[in-house]
């Protein structure tokens, strides 16, 4: 069974403007659990919308996937098909749930078969046939075989492009229509000319060593304090970090098996002080089978680890956003800026393309700072 058909309930997201600020609204049929996710993730109900809402960031939207994962479909169209208005009215077509007939189920379902052969993750699975469904239903009743490349330009032109999507989600039905097309050997497109669109340089928030140290220094808690201690001093994704099992601990080399994106293995230094800290740790807490586990078992979650990097943050005096990705960005910015080799740090991070860690360069205040003018070649 796909992701798309597993699921009995269906939460639809929205852009919605409300009391000053951008936020994600939250819509579903009256559901009593549904309402008690809603509450977990800091959701709150506006009577003015009859909706839950909860502040419009990236982080948030991770919130959402991680605490209505296997319990609820998540429905984007609309979000990414509206912009926060200033009325409170409410879309009504964009809102309306996605139905797919028996042959695009078929073809949504062998989408997804070919997506797990070929090793990804459950989590760009679910992005990418939500793309795929709504592509099926603008082509509803055409068959496959007849779709043509200038077609697909056309749905992008009118799906993407006219409602002023943003170039990630661009870049996502791009990377999903490539999937599905080359599944498809009896599908007459030239795939390879559909293009990706211009990538914006975005570049990466990052805590400075002081207000990471005094996180770490105002984190009584001793389970938390390994956790930001482990995420920053190896430079882990979240996912990476909650995912590390006992067994994946090798002590005699004093190294942690790493599995990133795309289940890619690569394997992590401890340091001399983690080491320590993690001894202290491990004796004190005896984790069973994950070195980060919740109280009823299993591995800590996301949202539980971004939540006490919030509090961290907040401890230390700190005002800014803190999100448990800043900790990645920050450790592979210190990297650079204390001389270490671009090529070693893309190692460490597990990037597979050289230009990704080339990011770090724009930030890293060192390298910046190391740029003279010519002026003081002058001698005056």
């Amino acid at each position: 069974m796909n992701t798309w058909q597993k699921y009995d309930k269906t939460v639809i997201l929205e852009r919605l403007y409300h009391r000053g600020g951008n936020r994600i609204a939250l819509r579903f049929d009256a559901d009593e659990e549904l309402k008690k996710y809603c509450k977990q993730l800091g959701a709150i109900y506006s009577k003015t919308h009859s909706c839950w809402y909860i502040d419009n960031h990236r982080e948030n939207m991770k919130k959402i996937f991680t605490v209505f994962r296997g319990r609820a479909w998540i429905d984007q169209t609309a979000f990414f098909g509206n912009k926060p208005s200033q009325k409170s009215e409410v879309a009504t077509q964009s809102q309306q749930k996605i139905v797919l007939n028996e042959s695009a189920k078929n073809e949504l379902e062998k989408y997804c078969t070919y997506l797990r052969a070929k090793g990804k993750a459950e989590s760009s699975i679910r992005t990418y046939a939500n793309c795929i469904a709504v592509f099926l239903t603008y082509f509803s009743g055409r068959d496959i075989t007849t779709i043509s490349i200038e077609d697909i330009n056309d749905f992008l032109g009118k799906h993407i492009y006219s409602k002023g999507y943003v170039r990630s989600t661009h870049s996502q039905y791009v990377s999903a229509l490539k999937h599905f097309f080359k599944n498809r050997m009896d599908a007459d497109v030239e795939i390879e000319k559909l293009s990706y669109p211009k990538r914006e340089r975005l570049l990466p928030k990052v805590l400075a060593k002081d207000e990471i140290g005094r996180m770490i220094k105002h984190t009584a808690n001793l389970k938390h304090r390994t956790l930001i201690s482990v995420q920053y001093g190896m430079g882990l994704r979240v996912g990476e970090l909650i995912g590390i099992r006992l067994c994946d601990i090798e002590e005699a080399r004093g190294t942690i098996r790493i599995y990133g994106k795309g289940f890619k293995m690569r394997r992590v230094f401890i340091s001399r002080g983690i080491a320590d800290l993690l001894k202290v740790y491990m004796d004190q807490y005896q984790p069973g089978e994950y070195l980060f586990e919740g109280q009823n078992g299993g591995s800590y979650s996301a949202v539980s680890v971004n939540a006490v990097l919030k509090q961290a943050a907040k401890r230390a005096g700190i005002t800014k956003m803190v999100h448990s990705h800043m900790l990645r960005h920050s450790y592979a910015t210190h990297l650079l800026e204390s001389g270490t080799d671009l090529r070693y740090i893309q190692e460490l991070l597990g990037h597979s393309s050289s230009k990704t860690t080339e990011i770090y360069t724009f930030v890293s205040k060192k390298k910046l700072g190391d740029i003279g003018s010519p002026y003081d070649d002058l001698g005056l």
